[in-house]
């Protein structure tokens, strides 16, 4: 069950990624992936020093400008992870920066179920 789980996170992320044009690299981590694309640390966090998480904000100033406009971005997909009753999370949510991304949707909902996955 957890593998499931794990694997429709990484697939809704996936696709979210191809959809915006970029080749997913599971291997890596949100970080890594902003790294390989030029970023600094100081391109998400103001203190690098002593990074903080960051806000939804800042994730919004580079991808889409708004919640809305993320959500639009992502409605290819078969459930909108940024269309959803849990209203504007924050991004951290599900996207863990220096960690493996998880789906937060899944606390609560049995994908397997809803998809229809076997």
């Amino acid at each position: 069950m957890k593998r499931t789980i794990v694997m429709l996170a990484l697939g809704f992320l996936a696709a979210a990624a191809m959809a915006a044009g970029e080749t997913p690299a599971p291997a890596q981590n949100l970080a890594d992936r902003h790294i390989a694309r030029g970023l600094k640390c100081e391109s998400c966090h103001a203190d690098a020093a002593h990074p903080a998480p960051v806000k939804k904000e800042k994730c919004l100033s580079c991808h889409g400008g708004s919640y809305e406009k993320l959500a639009e971005q992502t409605d290819s997909l078969e459930i909108n992870p940024h269309d959803s009753h849990l209203g504007k999370i924050e991004c951290t949510k599900c996207h863990r920066g220096h960690k493996p991304a998880v789906l937060e949707c899944a606390r609560c909902h049995d994908f397997s179920r809803e998809l229809h996955i076997r």
